[in-house]
């Protein structure tokens, strides 16, 4: 989504998370547990897989509204 902190890192629909933090992105449920709590506000780099080509985006976790 557009000004999201996804959208802010070049996160773009279609792409298929592989890493979050350095950790295999299995579940949703894994991937919103490593954005609650002490990861508000810190640097999380994410590998995803974009038309058959890995990229390294960084985003930054923030509170929901």
């Amino acid at each position: 989504m557009p000004g999201s902190p996804a959208g802010t890192a070049g996160i773009y629909l279609g792409d298929i998370l592989i890493t979050a933090g350095g950790e295999p992105v299995q579940t949703v449920q894994a991937l919103q547990r490593l954005m609650l709590g002490p990861a508000i506000g810190r640097d999380l780099p994410i590998t995803v897989l974009r038309k058959n080509a890995f990229v390294d985006v960084v985003t930054v976790p923030t509170e929901l509204s």
